[in-house]
């Protein structure tokens, strides 16, 4: 009896796999990995939840976007680099990230070059936005479309931040990107590579006077706990890029290709939407609770102050680009 029992267990485990495989097969399934948290209103999982919503109802679910936040597919550079051989399908990017690999794409981590998310939007999505998703090409990787981290403001204890001389002397948490690095330096900060585990700690210690940062990180991390100002100087915008590895993407026909490609417009459209839908309400709730919301940035001013930057910056980012940048946005 117990035999019998054993069988009909074996039987049963076999006759799922086997419903299983049926229910997949025919089906491409490709993980898309980010490293931030997969939870609502965090941008990276915007991006790759409405994209992966979008490509399953276009392709009546034949081809599946399987989600994989917080780090499971390794970090940026493990992503990056998987993609170029084919062992990573696809990914979210940071820009200040990928610019370490993709020189031009560097373009967009300049200082102070956008004066809204409107007017980002609108290079990004315009011939520049494409010249410059179409290197990636040389990189064995495809660029389908650019989303939206948000600007990166300035969170400061107790200095109040409006033109570039009030930057002098500030110890700010940085990014350790080239860009982001000399963007301080010329400002006369003392640019403090820090791990983001110790920011808080750090700035409650005065170990640091502020960070740069988007809003919505700001407003749900609490620092309007313990932060006195939160200057809106935009200084850096920051796009995503919806990647895939070319091994996976020159062996789709061009419906399917054609298929993600809009599906990533459309999400990445969505990543924009969401922080310019919720931005306005998260600032009105941190001034309630007391923090200063510095929103008279003198932009004009710290444009000036770096054009010789923007110059220094053309050699390695290409100075064909930088000159077209100019162009659209007149500065």
């Amino acid at each position: 009896m117990k035999r019998i029992i054993k069988i009909s267990l074996v039987l049963i485990c076999f006759l799922m796999l086997v419903g299983c495989s049926k229910k997949d097969d025919g089906k491409k399934v490709f993980q898309i990995g980010f490293t931030t948290a997969p939870v609502e209103n965090d941008p990276y999982y915007i991006f790759a939840k409405t994209f992966s919503d979008i490509v399953k109802e276009k392709t009546n679910g034949n081809i599946v976007i399987d989600i994989k936040g917080s780090g499971q597919l390794g970090q940026e550079g493990e992503m990056f680099t998987g993609m170029q051989i084919g062992t990573t399908d696809m990914a979210i990017m940071t820009n200040a990230y990928i610019s370490g690999y993709i020189p031009q794409a560097g373009l967009f981590d300049l200082p102070f070059i956008f004066k809204d998310g409107k007017e980002a939007a609108k290079v990004l999505s315009g011939k520049l936005g494409d010249e410059i998703l179409k290197g990636y090409e040389d990189y064995g990787i495809e660029g389908l479309a650019y989303g939206e981290g948000g600007f990166r403001h300035l969170v400061t204890l107790k200095n109040e931040v409006k033109k570039p001389e009030d930057f002098h002397g500030l110890k700010i948490r940085c990014m350790e990107t080239d860009t982001y690095i000399a963007t301080y330096q010329e400002l006369g900060t003392n640019a403090v590579p820090m791990a983001w585990s110790e920011t808080i700690t750090g700035l409650q210690q005065g170990t640091i006077d502020g960070l740069d940062i988007p809003v919505s990180v700001i407003y749900t991390n609490g620092f309007a706990d313990i932060a006195k100002y939160l200057n809106m100087t935009g200084h850096f915008y920051s796009p995503l890029i919806l990647c895939v590895s070319k091994n996976i993407y020159d062996k789709l026909d061009s419906e399917e290709q054609k298929i993600l490609k809009e599906a990533a417009i459309e999400a990445g459209e969505a990543t924009r939407k969401n922080n310019a839908s919720l931005e306005p309400s998260m600032l009105d709730e941190m001034e309630e609770k007391g923090m200063t919301i510095v929103r008279d940035v003198d932009k004009e001013a710290f444009q000036k102050a770096f054009r010789d930057f923007y110059d220094k910056r053309a050699e390695g980012i290409g100075k064909e680009y930088l000159d077209e940048l100019r162009k659209e946005l007149n500065f």
